[in-house]
């Protein structure tokens, strides 16, 4: 038998005594029922794909381990569940972050406070990993025989667009009197806009030109999903040779990485990259080891 794990409570709850009352029993949900609202919940929030199926999962997993309805659920038992997380299923601390915040975010939902004040370990500060631009441009010829592969490389590793951001563009989010590409709704619910340069604009006109060819008809630039882009991503690096494992995120920050070493000003990047916080953007100045040398060289005392 199914686990029940919350009930929706009637204006007229009053109890046990509810059936002897002719007030109609409350509703029990269970697992798969209540992890399915929550999604959907999320997703009626605009929440990223990857974000709903990530913390699908941590409500499922944590719902398997409590055995109780939500709303019974106590601070002792969500404390119990991070030991049993990091005691006997050795999750890392940015597992266990990731799995607090998806917590909260449950509780919150459905209007309770269970997880309030549940604290989330510090995350280790780790640098991002990148590609030199030979490697790079070893990844644009692995694509150059198929427009579509050609035209989302090229937009991931010259305009730093987060894979979500990528698979979300319009054809209307395509401004190429300007050349610049529109951003909608992207990680905090922000807009922004970004250069589209010339090898980038290039090959967005080729794809384009070949989908109307075609007769695709749909209103997205690039109709596929962010594991269709992952996969895309990974064969381009194989084909490439490139013997690190290459996502698109590594794009962005291959980006980042590379405006840094030119000179580019971090506050510039961090309106491209669309980080709140340009703290977020200071972590490509420790990547960035060729500038960190210049700059000692020029700044070093003279003993």
């Amino acid at each position: 038998m199914a686990s029940s794990v919350s009930r929706e409570r009637s204006p007229g709850h009053r109890g046990r005594g509810a059936a002897a009352t002719g007030i109609a029993p409350e509703p029990v949900f269970t697992v798969d029922e209540m992890v399915g609202r929550f999604q959907r919940i999320l997703q009626s929030h605009e929440r990223s794909p990857c974000t709903v199926k990530q913390y699908g999962h941590i409500a499922r997993t944590f719902l398997g381990y409590v055995h109780k309805p939500l709303d019974e659920v106590t601070k002792r038992d969500l404390e119990a569940f991070r030991e049993y997380l990091v005691l006997q299923r050795h999750y890392s601390k940015n597992s266990v972050y990731t799995t607090v915040r998806g917590l909260t975010c449950l509780f919150r939902t459905f209007g309770l406070a269970a997880a309030e004040g549940l604290e989330a370990p510090r995350r280790p500060e780790r640098l991002p990993h990148y590609l030199s631009e030979e490697e790079t441009h070893r990844l644009f010829t692995a694509v150059a025989d198929s427009p579509r592969d050609s035209a989302m490389v090229h937009v991931l590793a010259f305009c730093g667009l987060r894979v979500s951001e990528l698979c979300n563009l319009s054809l209307e989010d395509v401004e190429f009197q300007r050349n610049l590409l529109h951003v909608r709704s992207g990680k905090g619910d922000k807009d922004r806009e970004v250069v589209m340069e010339d090898k980038t604009r290039t090959a967005i006109d080729r794809y384009l030109t070949e989908r109307a060819l075609a007769g695709e008809g749909s209103t997205r630039l690039f109709p596929v999903g962010p594991v269709t882009v992952e996969r895309i991503v990974r064969r381009a690096a194989r084909d490439a040779a490139i013997t690190q494992r290459v996502t698109p995120h590594m794009l962005r920050h291959t980006l980042a990485t590379a405006l840094l070493s030119r000179g580019c000003d971090i506050r510039y990047i961090q309106k491209l990259l669309g980080h709140a916080s340009v703290a977020t953007t200071q972590i490509y100045t420790h990547v960035d080891t060729q500038a960190l040398r210049d700059a000692y060289t020029r700044a070093k005392p003279q003993y």
